[in-house]
């Protein structure tokens, strides 16, 4: 604590859930003064009516004292009445500084046994160091465990002597390969990966010409640059050189429809499932216009989508699904606890003819280790399963 009765410098405000709503702060208060004294406490409460959203905000007044209450309670301890452990985690802003302050010393660890928990992973990796934060990933119900963790050390050196000793040290039950221990992504690398994704993803695996195998969409170009050579025209969906010109002269313009049906039908797709491939070409750059508000088209033309990648962004459904027709609204499901993809979203068109387009295509189409499923969402009033 320092002179002034202020927080240190380097101290946490520390967001906590999972709290029961009939838990007032001064019982609050004592469970976590345990870990040392509290700067500032409040319960965050409906605007409204004043009732507890059984979460609050705690800031000690040293570093140490949040961090030993995190590693003593977070997906540790279950308070009566409540199904899940404490959650405890720094806030917003105070989260972000303590992120960027963690990069070069927190590790990312792979192909971990399912059966281990925090404290499991925190007595493997004790004998190199303090550590500070440790964190097991799980599914969306909080209780299994996707093997692989996050392990925060108190300096880098701790960190590097971990990995040293334990990457590929053993193959732990249940996993097909040997343990993974590395650093962690930083967000700059994060940012960087996602982008290398949503590239690939525009070419070979989902874009505005992924439904096309990479060996069509050459020949497709191929003809392009030929007619080009022998100029044409632009309108109307051809394209060719503006103004004619060019070695042999003449309105060579190649209609683009014609050309993206032919390859469709060479590659063993429908080309009737392609009729706006490059008349929506436009549509995949302009995809980040679609704002975030969740709205459905009419019935017969939206779209649950599931076996998405992980790292699958709405940005990355949308570049996908834009090819079939004009998108209305395009989510992927997100885990509130983890805020990792739960691997599946919906997509909505203007039109049911967009939909059924996207199905034929894009249904069974592989994407990595998986492939899609892609299928209608029943009417509202249709009360069979999906």
């Amino acid at each position: 604590m320092s002179q002034n009765g202020e927080p240190d410098a380097d101290a946490i405000k520390m967001f906590v859930g999972q709290i029961p709503r009939n838990m007032d702060e001064n019982a609050v208060r004592a469970m976590f003064e345990e870990y040392g004294p509290i700067h500032n406490m409040n319960i965050h409460r409906d605007k409204i009516t004043g009732a507890s959203k059984g979460c609050c905000f705690i800031t000690y007044y040293t570093r140490k004292a949040a961090l030993e209450a995190q590693n003593a309670l977070h997906n540790v301890t279950t308070l009566p009445t409540m199904n899940h452990p404490i959650q405890m985690k720094p806030a917003d802003n105070s989260e972000k500084k303590a992120s960027s302050y963690a990069e070069d010393r927190k590790l990312f660890v792979g192909m971990l046994n399912k059966k281990y928990s925090e404290n499991d992973v925190r007595m493997m990796f004790a004998p190199f160091g303090t550590i500070e934060e440790c964190t097991v990933l799980r599914d969306h119900t909080g209780t299994q465990s996707k093997g692989c963790a996050f392990v925060t050390f108190a300096n880098r050196q701790h960190a590097h002597n971990a990995i040293k000793s334990m990457h590929h040290s053993q193959t732990m039950e249940g996993c097909s390969s040997p343990l993974v221990v590395k650093f962690a992504d930083t967000q700059r690398e994060k940012e960087q990966r996602k982008a290398q994704q949503m590239n690939t993803n525009m070419w070979n695996g989902g874009g505005c010409f992924g439904h096309i195998g990479s060996q069509y969409l050459a020949q497709l170009f191929q003809q392009l640059a030929g007619a080009n050579q022998g100029g044409g025209n632009m309108g109307g969906g051809n394209f060719g050189n503006q103004g004619g010109g060019g070695g042999g002269g003449g309105n060579m313009g190649i209609n683009m429809q014609q050309l993206l049906a032919t390859a469709a039908a060479a590659a063993g797709n429908n080309p009737a499932a392609f009729p706006n491939s490059f008349g929506n070409h436009t549509a995949c750059h302009n995809a980040a216009n679609l704002g975030g508000k969740q709205t459905e088209g009419p019935d017969g033309a939206n779209l649950f989508i599931y076996h998405l990648p992980q790292e699958f962004s709405d940005q990355d459904l949308i570049q996908m699904f834009s090819t079939f027709g004009t998108i209305v609204s395009a989510k992927v499901f997100i885990d509130k606890q983890t805020n990792l993809s739960k691997c599946f979203g919906f997509v909505s068109y203007d039109n049911p003819a967009s939909a059924v387009n996207a199905i034929t295509s894009m249904n069974g189409f592989q994407i990595g280790m998986k492939r899609l499923k892609v299928q209608l969402k029943r009417p509202k009033n249709d009360a069979r399963p999906y």
